[in-house]
């Protein structure tokens, strides 16, 4: 792993770093990743200011009922005051065609690209770059974690390590299982890293304040609204949201539908330059086990210092609602695990809420033992989200995971660290993976909210009923809806697409051989 401080990182952020704003001091520990001092306290009060959306913006949601940001965002593409941006996640492009005239499955990247134009939009950027980024700084954390756990240290961040893009996820763990946040990555999700980039170092590439820019995100969730909401995602001086808006799938197709636009006949158009390059890596991220595959992708690679033989991941691919296999890392001294010996890594996939408390289950009761988890709340994962269009095709969760699986395919790059945007703004800006100015930017810290302790045997109704209550508190809706089923995700008790097949049996431990 590389080391030092680089004199452009600092130069780029200034004294803004040391302005960011801090909880303030009290009683109550504060329970967040490293780069947050686990010795900060902060007021139970703070928690809920920290958490809670901004007044006067968008008002939270009924459940399963999405945030409306749209006027927000035509009043400011019609008042044409500030640098318009969009950036689109890769479960949008997939499914976006639906709703306008082309078929389930359908990867209409540069249709929508262009349509995003057509409605007034400066720049049109990518969030598989986003997507890329996280993957940077979730497996550079997981390799620290294990790191420790290799060589008997005691002072990294525990294992299991929990993935953090998914929010209904984060809502989740806040809620009702906040003794887990020590284990879940505090890595900010690819839409929000994304935005804290353009209001930082974008904005100073075309000499704008960041407040001068609107950033726009297009995403398959609900929830992504609340998230952005959060009052810890601001600028570091705290003058700017990092994003400012959050329209879903189906509000995308709504205001080109309205505008007029003929998305079918659109020329396919390509991203702007700046973060305009995604790996296939990056793609998978929208469907379930794709987090997964991409962080191993990277991690692998890093670990032994050679490619991975298959890029393609099977064990993690698919709908099944738990998947779990091993990976064994080889002998590396110079690498940064410092192993003399193979080392296996177990790892698990959970598919919506409900399979999920299941794991967490078998991993508290010492069934299971893994090192690294991925969860997404909705069934399928982001192509499943609520803000996705719905559809009354049995198969739409097939075929949009297998479009996104073949946008994997056709990329020539299909591992994130091999990005050579991401790759150029660690060079400019961000140093290298988890280093001072990247955690201080890319990284987040989560807010216990709820019952202190996460009855892991209540029936799923009354899980339900604990997260609702504190769900205008911490600014997380805590359903979704998705597709034909309408789940509601927490009380997903199992799998909502099973697979004829058996999952394997769980490996146990890392271990040397």
């Amino acid at each position: 792993m590389l080391a030092g401080c680089v004199a452009p990182a600092a130069a780029l952020l200034g004294n803004a770093l040391s302005r960011r704003p801090r909880p303030p001091s009290a009683p109550v520990p504060l329970v967040g990743p490293r780069h947050v001092s686990a010795r900060r306290t902060v007021r139970v009060a703070a928690f809920q200011e920290a958490a809670a959306p901004p007044p006067a913006k968008a008002k939270p949601a009924a459940p399963n009922k999405e945030v409306d940001h749209v006027p927000l965002v035509k009043e400011e593409l019609k008042a044409k005051k500030k640098v318009l941006i969009a950036q689109t996640a890769p479960a949008v492009r997939i499914a976006i065609g639906e709703e306008l005239g082309l078929g389930p499955g359908v990867n209409a990247t540069g249709k929508m690209v262009a349509a995003l134009r057509r409605l007034g939009f400066d720049y049109v950027f990518d969030t598989l770059a986003g997507a890329d980024l996280t993957i940077m700084e979730e497996g550079f954390e997981l390799l620290e974690r294990l790191e420790g756990l290799v060589n008997k240290r005691t002072d990294t961040a525990p294992l299991p390590m929990f993935t953090s893009c998914c929010p209904g996820w984060i809502g989740f763990v806040e809620t009702c299982a906040p003794e887990i946040i020590p284990h879940v990555s505090s890595c900010k999700s690819p839409h929000m890293m994304v935005g804290a980039v353009l209001k930082t170092y974008f904005a100073e590439k075309i000499h704008k304040k960041p407040s001068e820019l609107s950033v726009v995100s297009v995403m398959p969730c609900v929830r992504k609204q609340g998230e952005a909401d959060r009052m810890m995602f601001h600028t570091p001086e705290g003058s700017a949201r990092e994003v400012d808006h959050v329209i879903t799938t189906k509000e995308l197709a709504t205001m080109c539908q309205e505008a007029g636009i003929d998305f079918a006949s659109l020329p396919d158009e390509d991203f702007d330059e700046f973060l305009g390059i995604g790996s296939g890596a990056a793609a998978i991220f929208g469907t379930t086990g794709g987090v997964m595959e991409a962080a191993l992708r990277t991690v692998y690679d890093v670990a032994t210092g050679e490619k991975m033989e298959r890029v393609v991941w099977e064990p993690v691919r698919g709908l099944d609602g738990t998947k779990e296999a091993s990976i064994t890392i080889a002998p590396h001294p110079e690498g940064p695990l410092h192993n003399k010996e193979p080392v296996t890594v177990n790892i698990a996939v959970a598919n919506g809420l409900g399979n999920a408390k299941k794991l967490l289950k078998s991993v508290q009761e010492g069934e299971k033992d893994y090192h690294f988890i991925e969860v997404m709340a909705c069934p399928g994962g982001c192509i499943g989200g609520g803000g996705q269009p719905r559809s009354k095709d049995k198969e739409i969760l097939q075929k949009r995971q297998g479009a996104l699986y073949d946008v994997d395919e056709r990329k020539v790059l299909r591992r994130s660290h091999e990005n050579p945007v991401i790759q150029q703004l660690y060079d400019d800006f961000l140093e290298r993976p988890n280093s001072h100015a990247a955690h201080e930017l890319l990284h987040t810290y989560y807010v216990p909210c709820g019952p202190e302790k996460f009855d892991i045997n209540a029936p799923p109704e009354e899980m339900v009923s604990s997260v609702a209550t504190c769900t205008l508190d911490v600014g997380f809706d805590t359903t979704c809806e998705a597709d034909v089923h309408h789940e509601v995700c927490a009380a997903d008790d199992g799998n909502p697409y099973p697979s004829d097949s058996e999952p394997p049996a769980a490996p146990t431990g890392l271990h040397t051989e």
